[in-house]
C-alpha cells in the first residue's frame, strides 16, 4: 500500500527546501485521503509514485515563484553536463518565439481545486497513449476517471525527479540515449488546445499545440488526483 505519511513529509521537505512557504503549510503533516477506496484503486491501476500538493489556486497565483525555484535555480544534485541551464520557454501559441504565458484551464480538474490532494501516477509512460491526438488521450483518461499532468504539476516533477535521478529524465528509464523528456500535460487543455513540454539540460519548452495533434515521440502520464482531509498528527 502506498506510504502515504512518507509522502507527505517527502513534499513538505521539497517545497521547504525550494523556498515555497506557503506550498509548505498547505501540505497538512498528517491526512487521510478522502476516500478510503482511493490508494487501493491507485495501486491496481499501477500508480506507485505519488507527490502532494496544495490547492491549485494557490499554485497558478505562484507560477512566477515556482518557475524560478524549480527550472531556473541549480541543482545540486545534478552534475555540471546535466545542470539547468536557466533557460524556460514559455508560449501559448505555437511558435518557437516565446510570450511569457501558458495555457492551463481552471475548471474540470477533478478535486484539484478543493484543497491539498495526492497526485498518484506511474513510474513509466502510459503506454496505450503513445500516438494518438491530445483528445484521443483525454476522452481515454475521463473515461477510466484518470488525469494528466497540469503545468504547474509538471514544474514540481520534473525537478523532483531531475534531483533524484541526476538527470532530466521523467520516468523510471529514460526515453532515449540522452536523459531528456517529451510530453503532454492533458490536463492543462482548453478547448481545442493543450500545452506540451520539451525539456534536457538546454532547458524547458512549454507550448501550445492543437488538440487534435499527435506526436509519437510524446509521452503521456496517467495518475489520480486523490482529495487529501487533515487529522491531528
Amino acid at each position: 500500500m502506498f506510504a502515504l505519511s512518507a509522502c507527505l513529509k517527502a513534499s513538505r521537505r521539497f517545497y521547504r527546501d525550494h523556498e515555497l512557504a506557503d506550498w509548505t503549510r498547505a501540505i497538512p503533516k498528517a491526512a487521510a485521503p478522502v476516500h478510503d477506496s482511493a490508494l487501493a484503486q491507485a495501486e491496481k491501476a499501477g500508480f506507485t509514485l505519488g507527490l502532494a500538493f496544495p490547492p491549485f489556486a494557490l499554485q497558478l497565483s505562484q507560477m512566477d515563484l515556482l518557475i524560478e525555484a524549480t527550472a531556473r535555480r541549480p541543482a545540486a544534485q545534478v552534475l555540471d553536463s546535466e545542470q539547468y541551464s536557466g533557460e524556460v520557454s514559455l508560449s501559448d501559441e505555437w511558435s518557437k518565439a516565446p510570450n511569457g504565458k501558458f495555457l492551463q484551464r481552471t475548471d474540470d480538474l477533478g478535486p484539484r481545486t478543493a484543497g491539498p490532494y495526492l497526485y498518484l501516477f506511474s513510474p513509466a509512460p502510459y503506454p496505450t497513449a503513445w500516438g494518438r491526438t491530445g483528445r484521443q488521450i483525454e476522452e481515454l483518461f475521463h473515461g477510466k476517471d484518470w488525469h494528466g499532468l497540469t503545468v504547474p504539476e509538471y514544474f514540481v516533477l520534473q525537478r523532483y525527479f531531475c534531483e533524484k535521478n541526476g538527470d532530466h529524465r521523467f520516468f523510471a528509464e529514460p526515453e532515449g540515449d540522452r536523459a531528456t523528456h517529451s510530453l503532454w500535460l492533458i490536463d492543462s487543455m482548453h478547448a481545442a488546445q493543450c500545452s506540451v513540454v520539451t525539456a534536457g539540460p538546454r532547458g524547458i519548452d512549454v507550448r501550445t499545440c492543437s488538440a487534435n495533434n499527435r506526436d509519437s515521440r510524446r509521452a503521456t502520464v496517467a495518475g489520480l488526483v486523490v482529495p487529501l482531509t487533515a487529522q491531528a498528527d
